[in-house]
């Protein structure tokens, strides 16, 4: 069996004392729950959406067989626990304050004491089979310690969470070199401090880049790159309970660098999912599953755009409309009189679309490929294209999509792009910048023309002739003065290379607003201009890199 995620730690029952306002607490706890920091790590990572399983030791009695029934219902695998007769499980009394929500935690240890290194021998193929291992030192000094240096010799990613800190204090002998062979530490402020006795944490960061990640509550968080500090800032909520925040933050991340996130964007939407846990009593309820962390979001990101009502809604539907069509199995396929293709499906998702925002935006106005092409643009209209690519489309290839675009007061207001067989949704809102699947996406530095990819987008048969005089700038004798020149006739497809750092420059000649207007817009967003090849401004090069720049349009 593989696994994205491995917890390695323990399990516990979370009794929950929430203060009275005269500032006392109720002798008999609130509720009682499932927690513990391992097990609250795998539920995060599993909600997630990645696949995880947990190794862990619990008593046999009724407290843990609801530990293992709640970690089996959030569909984490627990194969690997070994339930132990006369063990007494772990117990936390967690107290939450009525001022800040903080929490203050007193723990009767149990079952996290009997922890031994030869559980690492007895579930190597667990850990040799997970992409990410996560644990804490919680469990005795010697387990962690074992653990590490088995991820180190096999070359597996480690992410620890020091709720014990003191075990590993770097004047300790040994600790710094076991800091040394840890991928990722996630700790607050205090752990930081007591790890490295000082409260400076800049120059904590700055020692281990892109490995310690310091939490600092309402001031966000704080990493080292290797080029400069990254402060990301809280995400402003409504406070309820803070138990289980910083487990959330470091089973998502788990999760998201186990699907290949880059670490920035796997840190930033962790934090959405902590958020999202603050606002909900006890550690586990609120951990967000994947669906609704992209709600809330889009929700918190576009908050101040004045279009994000219509923005969250066609984000929404755009994938349904896909959906929906697949119900057609077979489909007709038409010729245009401009000798492109057309299907049933184009017809059906298109009308889809357009009944779904005549539904909320009854209003509104339209200029879309199939059934309003020569519609005008003015205020508040929706250009559509249900699938640009038909001929990939009939083909069963990867290489069309779905476009759609908000025009009003004279410009694009947000554009999307749907790219259904790689499941990949980009878009971008006025001056909010853009994004692919919720990541925003960041600025890439300039390649060296020698390693560039430059792309013919659209059909090529269009400005064919004009074409020809930027290919033949792009030769130089018998080779290439860029890396490659590729060639995808959709449109979506080839502004999508580019926004996503696939390509590094695009010439394209279409004008029709439904093939071009959603990714010029989103290329706006992040930074990439466009420039006219010829005088008719029939040909356009989309580009930030200088050196193609200077090839193409001297």
């Amino acid at each position: 069996m593989k696994y994205d995620v491995c917890v390695f730690g323990g399990c516990a029952l979370d009794q929950m004392y929430y203060q009275n306002s005269d500032g006392s607490y109720n002798n008999e706890p609130s509720m009682k729950v499932p927690g513990g920091k391992g097990a609250n790590q795998a539920v995060a990572s599993a909600r997630a959406g990645a696949k995880t399983a947990i190794i862990s030791r619990i008593g046999k009695d009724e407290v843990g067989k609801s530990i293992l029934e709640n970690l089996n219902f959030n569909l984490v695998d627990t194969s690997h626990i070994e339930m132990v007769n006369n063990l007494q499980n772990d117990c936390a009394n967690v107290y939450i304050n009525l001022k800040d929500k903080d929490n203050d935690i007193q723990r009767i240890s149990g079952a996290i004491d009997s922890f031994t290194p030869d559980m690492i021998d007895e579930y190597q193929e667990v850990l040799l089979n997970s992409k990410v291992i996560v644990c804490q030192l919680k469990v005795p000094k010697e387990v962690t310690e074992a653990l590490i240096e088995f991820c180190h010799k096999n070359n597996k990613f480690l992410i620890l969470t020091p709720c014990r800190p003191a075990k590993l204090n770097i004047n300790e002998v040994n600790n710094k070199d076991l800091i040394d062979k840890i991928d990722i530490i996630t700790c607050n402020r205090a752990e930081c401090e007591t790890i490295f006795n000082t409260d400076d944490i800049e120059t904590c960061v700055k020692m281990y880049p892109n490995k310690l990640i310091v939490t600092l509550g309402k001031d966000g968080l704080m990493y080292y790159n290797g080029k400069r500090i990254i402060h990301m800032p809280a995400i402003v909520t409504e406070v309820i309970d803070t138990v289980g925040a910083g487990d959330t933050l470091c089973g998502n991340l788990a999760a998201f660098i186990s699907m290949g996130m880059d670490l920035q964007h796997a840190l930033r939407r962790a934090m959405y999912a902590s958020t999202m846990k603050l606002q909900v009593k006890t550690a586990q309820t609120g951990m967000p599953y994947s669906d609704d962390l992209d709600d809330f979001i889009i929700t918190k990101r576009n908050k101040s755009f004045d279009y994000s009502d219509e923005l969250s809604f066609a984000l929404g539907f755009i994938k349904e409309a896909y959906m929906n069509s697949k119900s057609i199995n077979t489909y007709n396929i038409s010729i245009k009189s401009n000798h492109t293709l057309v299907t049933d499906v184009d017809i059906e998702i298109e009308n889809y679309l357009i009944s779904k925002i005549k539904e909320r935006y009854n209003n509104d106005n339209f200029l879309t490929e199939e059934n309003n092409p020569n519609g005008k643009l003015s205020d508040r209209t929706w250009i559509i294209d249900p699938i640009d690519g038909t001929s990939h489309f009939v083909k069963n290839t990867a290489f069309w999509g779905t476009q759609l675009a908000f025009y009003d007061k004279d410009k694009i207001k947000f554009a999307i792009i749907y790219l259904p067989k790689t499941d990949e949704l980009y878009y971008a809102a006025e001056n909010q910048g853009a994004f692919i699947n919720n990541n925003k996406i960041l600025p890439k530095e300039n390649t060296p023309i020698e390693q560039t990819i430059v792309e013919f987008g659209g059909s090529i048969f269009k400005e064919l002739e004009n074409k020809k005089v930027f290919f033949n700038r792009l030769l130089e004798k018998d080779r290439l003065k860029v890396a490659n020149i590729m060639h995808i006739n959709s449109c979506c497809i080839s502004f999508t290379n580019l926004i996503s750092n696939k390509t590094d420059a695009l010439i394209i000649a279409s004008n029709k607003p439904w093939d071009v207007m959603p990714g010029q817009f989103i290329l706006q967003e992040i930074g990439i201009k466009s420039y006219a090849l010829d005088f008719n401004k029939k040909l356009r090069l989309f580009t930030n890199n200088q050196e193609i720049k200077d090839l193409l349009l001297t």
